[in-house]
């Protein structure tokens, strides 16, 4: 069996990209392809699938410099070359790229690996030498690669401003022959070719029905479960925010919508956070409890916070995940916020439809690309409003409308997203000859 290495700045995490890198593996085991995974950070290990080499990961502590010195210093200094106790940049830059591309190279060579698909390192300048290691890898060794492109640099602030221009338009991606440009919404797709000219495959993410027939997800019993370890009564509401806690996420969007919510519905309201804050983005992490504590809702978080005392407050701690899983919380629950701003995709989208919850969500710009397809979401843009409160007082309310939308829902993403497509998509590149 051919082996397929699936690359990233870090995998087998909560977040988007390693969630559909994970969907991706599945299908490509189904078309007779072996995944092994090589990332800088991983939450599976111990294991010959999964090979990590450190200086991958975006937050190891060389590639942070790095990245600190391109950009955030670049656009204090507005300089064109930046030296800082003795560090040169761009010879540091080559010499943490060699040793990267040294140990990718290895493990190809180890492994035999035939095909090369990166998730988004060569899209996002997170990790500086990676980006250029891979396209070095791909350029010399003829190896047949796809880069799925999840969001760009230009699409970015924090990257508008650099001293490395030039390595940006050269890797950020490349063009080469044997690499196969994949995006996840027809923006991007639009977007890469003005810049570059590059014909991008347009290949939404997707949702495996197949999981749905795994009994855990008809249990009554587990979902039950869940909801006694998280002390919800059964009168109560259970809303799902499941994302990291990051200022584009906007999850004090979230929070307002749940405290106007739960006084127009005089019910009690918990809102549970599935995913951890970034050390960047600590600020505003603070910002997110300090909401939460002064408009008093009730507010879940599924990871320990040192340092932060939350006794005699309304918001609690629960390790939610040492028991069940995201896919238990998806089930248990009874409506999923994702009021984010910026999204490559939006994988809850799909997830709160397969699983027939109602969805409110920020009308973000990808979102468009869903929207057309007929569904029907409590929509806001950027303020909840209270066209948004109504019709979420009616969906909680009314449950023969509530399953009305959320039936409707569920049929558009079973005809659009399904892993099916996913799989003919992925053939179809693979068979190219080139």
């Amino acid at each position: 069996m051919d082996k397929i290495a699936i690359i990233s700045t870090r995998l087998g995490g909560i977040d988007g990209v390693s969630i559909e890198a994970n969907k991706w593996a599945d299908a490509f085991i189904k078309l007779g392809l072996e995944p092994v995974f090589i990332a800088g950070d991983f939450n599976k290990k111990n294991s010959a699938k999964y090979i990590l080499i450190e200086h991958m990961d975006f937050n190891h502590p060389e590639i942070i410099e790095i990245k600190e010195q391109a950009f955030t210093r670049a656009a204090e200094n507005n300089i064109k070359e930046i030296n800082s106790k003795n560090f040169k940049l761009r010879e540091f830059l080559e010499k943490t790229k060699d040793l990267i591309k040294t140990k990718i190279n290895s493990e190809i060579k180890r492994l035999d690996v035939r095909y090369i698909s990166i998730e988004n390192a060569l899209s996002l300048p997170l990790n500086i030498p990676l980006g250029i290691a891979l396209a070095e890898i791909i350029s010399e060794n003829k190896i047949k690669a796809i880069t799925r492109h999840h969001d760009f640099y230009w699409e970015r602030k924090e990257f508008l401003k650099s001293c490395i221009e030039d390595i940006l338009i050269k890797y950020f991606p490349p063009v080469l022959n044997n690499l196969n440009h994949v995006v996840i919404n027809s923006i991007a797709q639009k977007s890469l070719f003005l810049r570059k000219k590059i014909q991008a495959v347009y290949i939404p993410n997707i949702f495996d029905f197949k999981l749905l027939n795994n009994p855990r997800y008809q249990s009554l019993k587990i979902k039950k479960d869940l909801r006694d370890f998280l002390d919800i009564k059964e009168n109560d509401f259970l809303f799902l925010q499941p994302t990291r806690i990051i200022r584009r996420k906007n999850i004090e969007r979230s929070i307002d919508f749940v405290n106007k919510l739960s006084l127009i519905l005089e019910k009690i309201i918990y809102l549970l956070i599935t995913g951890l804050t970034e050390k960047h983005e600590f600020k505003y992490f603070k910002e997110v409890i300090d909401h939460a504590k002064k408009t008093g809702v009730n507010l879940i978080l599924c990871n320990d916070y040192k340092n932060i005392n939350f006794k005699n407050s309304n918001i609690k701690i629960k390790k939610v995940f040492k028991l069940f899983n995201i896919y238990d919380v998806y089930n248990a629950c009874d409506m999923v916020t994702f009021p984010s701003d910026l999204e490559g995709f939006g994988n809850p989208v799909l997830e709160a439809s397969a699983f027939k919850k109602p969805l409110f969500v920020n009308n973000y710009t990808v979102l468009k690309d869903i929207l057309d397809k007929g569904f029907d979401f409590i929509l806001i843009n950027k303020i909840v409003d209270e066209k948004c409160l109504k019709k979420a007082a009616r969906v909680m309310l009314n449950s023969k409308y509530r399953e009305k939308v959320t039936d409707k829902n569920f049929k558009i993403v079973k005809k659009y997203f399904s892993s099916d497509y996913l799989i003919m998509a992925l053939e179809e590149i693979l068979q190219k000859k080139r």
